[in-house]
């Protein structure tokens, strides 16, 4: 049996471990076995009762083990787990209830609860979709994409990678959000976002561009 590694042991860590502790392959294709985190074993309470087992830099993969990344930032989530791939890291998706349409595909990306899309999306690796969020038809999603609970992606939206999509946003049809954008949380976007640039409020304006 596999042991499974969280990649981040803050505030995405500890909701991480909740939904790994009961999702349908705990104890069946995995157990859990730690973290890892950058910040040290101070980071991880004893409550948690899993252990601190390392900097994401210096650990060595083990053939046994597999991750999932639960770090926010998705510029530090990248820093931290592209040491371990390049080490051979197998990182696994999570789909706890989750409901992805017909044809669509991921890469090592973690669902939070009851995520949902529409059919032909394509959804990259190493990001971190939050619980009810529905993605509609025929969405492109970038790597290191982190979206918050309860946003809404219409048809044919496109998130570049780095992206950052805050809790309760609306994304509308066929809009595209640029490699590392951040929209507001509960922004309701109904224009073209570039690359690094923030948007807040409905509708949705700049307040920052690179």
């Amino acid at each position: 049996m596999k042991e499974l590694i969280i990649v981040g042991a803050g505030g995405l860590g500890k909701q991480a471990l909740a939904q790994l502790q009961i999702d349908y392959a705990h104890g069946i294709d995995w157990i859990i076995a730690g973290f890892l985190d950058e910040r040290g074993p101070e980071v991880v309470p004893a409550e948690l009762y899993y252990p601190w087992l390392g900097y994401p830099e210096s650990f060595t993969p083990q053939p046994q083990h597999v991750f999932v990344a639960a770090i926010g930032d998705p510029f530090s989530r990248e820093q931290q787990v592209t040491p371990l791939l390049a080490k051979g890291a197998e990182f696994i998706s999570v789909r706890t209830r989750t409901n992805l349409g017909t044809r669509t595909r991921y890469g090592a990306t973690f669902f939070g609860y009851d995520v949902s899309s529409g059919v032909d999306s394509q959804i990259g690796s190493y990001c971190f979709i939050d619980q009810d969020t529905l993605i509609g038809h025929d969405v492109v999603i970038g790597d290191y994409v982190h979206i918050g609970p309860r946003c809404l992606l219409a048809g044919y939206v496109k998130v570049g990678n780095h992206a950052v999509i805050h809790s309760g946003a609306m994304i509308a049809r066929g809009v595209s959000i640029g490699e590392g954008a951040v929209v507001g949380m509960g922004a309701v976007v109904f224009k073209d976002v570039s690359a690094g640039a923030t948007v807040v409020g409905n509708p949705a304006k700049v307040i920052f561009n690179k």
